[in-house]
């Protein structure tokens, strides 16, 4: 039986991740820090090691003992006060991570790196209005030029790998976009700018099942950007989720001078509470942008990939089950 070893396998990407390799057929092990919590991981057959991005050594050793066939490097740091933490979570650890697997000496069939579109930035720096293949990287994020520099590390290895930039990733057990349903749920919509947004998204079991195929496809040293190939004005997104929730609210705009204001009075705060806001400097930077369009079609070309989720049925089957699982 093939292995595969997954990190950030008890995220939310990450234990989707996890239940399509097991369906794949896959021995699938999860690399996860003594602190995270496994209980759902063993419960679906997943075999757990203990991972220290900081010990090449040490990982080289699990690397050949175990012998993985495949890697799913899915581990990322979205949200941080500190450049530093970006790049050491997110850049330096590839790195530890691609010397691990040299020093170890076995030859992987694939490492599959989840990297986001925020490493290329929003559309609105594209002269075509899409961010494709060809486009120039304009990262407007920290969390973005972090993620480039570790697609650039990865690059310059001679190790067989695939690259995918997801959109806005949405489905069950996220608590991203919870905060958002949340605020409609209590009866408040709020849009961030006076002029219009487009938007992308993917739905979680779909952007799984595009890495599945990825990861055990012949295809290698190439990078993908994923969405549902559709594009959606952010008043639709809050429209949908209104329905399904069966919601009358009280419409609120905001100038992005007010967001941006609120944005780093939460920054500052959050220097002393240590908590960080979903609203912050590094997500106003996002909120600004107009257009966060991708291009599907080297995935929809090499793979032959169809989403079989839009926006609206993905919210259905998202808020149906915030609603049995007492989320909503």
């Amino acid at each position: 039986m093939q292995k595969v070893l997954i990190t950030g396998a008890s995220g939310f990407i990450g234990g989707f991740l996890t239940e399509d390799m097991i369906c794949r057929g896959l021995e699938t092990y999860a690399a996860v820090r003594p602190s995270s919590n496994t209980a759902d991981l063993v419960k679906a057959g997943v075999r757990i090691l203990y991972w220290n991005f900081e010990d090449i050594d040490e990982m080289a050793s699990l690397l050949r003992e175990y012998h993985f066939d495949y890697i799913i490097h899915n581990a990322g740091l979205t949200k941080s006060k500190s450049k530093a933490e970006f790049f050491k979570v997110n850049t330096e650890y590839v790195k530890n991570l691609t010397d691990a697997i040299r020093l170890s000496g076995i030859q992987i069939k694939k490492i599959l790196f989840v990297s986001s579109l925020a490493s290329y930035g929003p559309a609105d720096f594209q002269e075509n209005g899409m961010v494709s293949e060809s486009s120039i990287p304009h990262p407007v994020t920290i969390y973005g030029e972090s993620k480039l520099e570790a697609e650039k590390l990865l690059m310059a290895t001679e190790l067989p790998y695939i690259i995918i930039r997801p959109t806005a990733v949405f489905g069950p057990r996220d608590k991203d976009f919870l905060t958002l349903f949340k605020m409609v749920n209590d009866g408040f919509e709020v849009m961030a700018g006076l002029k219009p947004q487009m938007l992308s998204f993917i739905y979680v079991k779909d952007l799984v099942r595009f890495t599945g195929d990825a990861l055990t496809s012949d295809l290698c040293r190439k990078a993908y950007f994923m969405c549902d190939g559709q594009m959606y004005k952010a008043e639709y997104f809050n429209e949908i989720v209104r329905k399904l929730l069966n919601k009358k609210t009280i419409k609120i705009k905001l100038p992005l001078p007010i967001v941006w204001l609120v944005a780093h009075v939460s920054g500052f705060i959050a220097n002393f509470t240590g908590k960080y806001p979903p609203l912050n400097p590094e997500k106003f930077n996002e909120i600004k942008a107009r257009n966060w369009s991708c291009d599907l079609t080297p995935a929809i070309r090499d793979l032959n990939f169809k989403p079989q989720y839009n926006l609206k049925s993905g919210l259905e089957e998202t808020i149906s089950w915030y609603k049995n699982e007492h989320w909503l």
